[in-house]
């Protein structure tokens, strides 16, 4: 109060709190293995009558606007992007590649899911900073995919693939 005649002020307007997320742990309960997965994607590529599908193996993040007052939209930016061909061609390297679209409208697109669940750690920034956050959830095949071309890249190709990606043979040799 400024005077003992005033009455008391209301505090100030607080703002919106919003919501953050923090673990994320995508189940399934109709699950294939990742060979089955892939043969399902090549199955949807030749039954859509396209020549290829892709096949996101990993992600740098992403990002998500789903308050009110504004569209309801995500983008996930992916590191390595394969083209797997229907006529069996080996997969091709794709660069340059965001998934963009709408949450609710990309959940429908689900077909099926793997059996091994992966997890994925990063941040969730927000006006009041970022707060680390884990995900966790099985390869997931969707009939329908929508994706962009990058603004512009200048990052260059690894020269060496990665060594989660070696391959062994029979006997442990390489």
């Amino acid at each position: 109060m400024d005077s003992a005649f005033e009455r008391p002020r209301p505090p100030p307007a607080r703002r919106n709190a919003g919501v953050r997320q923090g673990n994320l742990i995508v189940q399934s309960n109709k699950t294939v293995t990742n060979t089955q997965l892939r043969a399902k994607l090549i199955e949807l590529i030749k039954t859509q009558g396209k020549s290829y599908g892709l096949l996101i193996d990993d992600i740098a993040g992403g990002f998500t606007f789903t308050g009110r007052g504004q569209p309801q939209a995500f983008q996930v930016l992916p590191l390595v992007v394969y083209k797997v061909f229907a006529d069996g061609r080996p997969d091709e390297l794709v660069r340059g590649v965001d998934i963009v679209g709408t949450p609710l409208a990309a959940l429908t697109k689900i077909v099926a899911t793997g059996d091994t669940p992966e997890v994925f750690n990063g941040y969730c920034g927000a006006e009041s900073g970022s707060v680390p956050v884990s995900a966790a959830s099985p390869a997931i095949l969707t009939s329908e995919l929508e994706v962009q071309k990058k603004e512009s890249s200048t990052d260059r190709p690894p020269i060496l693939p990665p060594p989660a990606h070696d391959v062994v043979k029979a006997g442990g040799q390489q």
